[in-house]
């Protein structure tokens, strides 16, 4: 049985976001653009901007993961930042995301080892619909049932994404259109299989597990 956790509050140590931080500033510097930074020149004009904030990489182990929306990737989070260091369990998931979020350099994406999970694209439309499609401010905003608190049905949904912002919301985008570079370069999982997935890459980056967090 997977273990269950509150959604922890607190924020990542100082030194090791001011290192992101620096990390980020002088890779901008230096690629300048995301049509010019190698990394997001690998994929669509359209996923580039999307996928910038949710790159995902440690340097220390050169581990690339492709964090894909919809696919378990609070999940996958939290499970890397437990095994790669103490200290961080008690840090949220949108800290986690953002202390990860390392762009790396050519060379170093190059040689990483890459992973990603993929998801069935039926199951991954239909969460996006449970979740963004069911939220207030989504409904609000958009209207894709004909007003603004009626929740959309699926094909609603489906219908209104296809008419307009399909190709703006990176929850809503193919998942290959994300993943930088040829699939063969990744081990590949999938969210029905993850823990034997996760279980290998933490081992082979970092040298321990410490178990699916599920999230």
């Amino acid at each position: 049985m997977e273990k269950m956790h509150s959604r922890p509050q607190g924020k990542p140590p100082f030194k090791a976001m001011a290192k992101r931080n620096l990390r980020n500033l002088v890779t901008k510097a230096r690629y300048r653009s995301l049509d010019t930074y190698p990394v997001t020149t690998l994929m669509p004009p359209r996923a580039r901007k999307a996928m910038i904030s949710r790159i995902c990489y440690f340097p220390k182990y050169n581990l690339y993961y492709a964090r894909l929306p919809k696919c378990a990737n609070t999940t996958i989070v939290r499970t890397l930042a437990n095994s790669v260091a103490n200290g961080l369990e008690d840090v949220s998931e949108a800290w986690l995301k953002t202390l990860f979020n390392r762009l790396p350099t050519a060379r170093e994406f190059e040689q990483s080892y890459k992973f990603v999970v993929m998801r069935d694209p039926v199951e991954r439309v239909v969460s996006a619909w449970r979740d963004k499609g069911h939220h207030p401010t989504f409904v609000q905003k958009h209207r894709y049932a004909g007003d603004e608190t009626t929740i959309p049905t699926l094909e609603q949904f489906l219908t209104g994404l296809r008419n307009n912002d399909f190709y703006k919301n990176a929850h809503y985008l193919p998942q290959m259109d994300m993943i930088p570079g040829p699939l063969s370069d990744y081990d590949v999982g999938t969210v029905d299989q993850l823990e034997p997935l996760l279980a290998n890459v933490c081992l082979k980056a970092f040298g321990r597990y410490q178990g699916l967090q599920n999230e």
